[in-house]
């Protein structure tokens, strides 16, 4: 009797393994697919066109300066460290005399302008790059609707960091317009801020239903 019931033990572990072993593993998306993935959900479901940054734009200055006036890294960062003591007047003038072409100046000036609001995204989120491992993100910095979504792989260690985060933003939203603009606190009640294979997905605004379901439908997929 033992024996049998030994081979049916084995066996049964032997059919368990070989379905774990089968089963599909979940995609790892890039910070580019997270962008595309949620750029397209909420362009797709809403009248509004995405403006999503990522992890990447933090570094928009910096990759500029590399790229196209061929300073080294460390180069480049300690150019952004003067440019950002420089007096707002002095601005034009210092980057002209640093041989900066007027196209140059409006195409860094772009990049700068990107890199500094996503900064301002992620201190209003309360996280940083290093919580992030791939991720894209479409925030409101102006606080005239409720309005903030998220898609976020988090860094090992982090899951609970960018969880925590998401929720905190949301019921900062939902306080905020809770005894004023009735139709944006009830966007904010109907937020949705959860995890998906891994995933941290955050979504507040108009159709946030169908911008969520897309979003899903996505990370699902087999």
């Amino acid at each position: 009797m033992k024996k049998l019931l030994s081979a049916a033990l084995a066996a049964v572990l032997t059919l368990s393994l070989a379905a774990c072993s089968n089963a599909p593993e979940t995609k790892e998306y890039t910070t580019e697919e997270l962008s595309q993935i949620l750029s397209s959900a909420i362009s797709e479901n809403s009248d509004g066109m995405a403006e999503v940054i990522t992890t990447d734009s933090l570094n928009a200055a910096i990759d500029w300066l590399t790229a196209n006036k061929g300073m080294s890294e460390d180069e480049a960062n300690t150019f952004m460290e003067e440019y950002n003591a420089l007096p707002y007047e002095d601005i034009d003038a210092t980057l002209t005399e640093k041989g900066f072409t007027a196209e140059e100046i409006a195409a860094f000036q772009q990049a700068e302008g990107t890199a500094r609001s996503s900064q301002m995204i992620f201190e209003t989120l309360g996280l940083s790059a290093e919580d992030i491992e791939a991720g894209a993100l479409s925030i409101s910095l102006i606080n005239v609707r409720a309005y903030g979504m998220a898609l976020i792989k988090p860094a090992e260690g982090k899951e609970e960091t960018v969880l925590s985060a998401c929720q905190n933003f949301v019921e900062l939203q939902q306080k905020s317009f809770e005894t004023y603009l009735q139709d944006q606190y009830a966007i904010a009640k109907n937020a949705k801020c959860e995890t998906i294979n891994g995933y941290v997905v955050m979504v507040m605004g108009e159709n946030s239903d169908a911008i969520y379901q897309s979003i899903s439908d996505t990370l699902n997929a087999k």
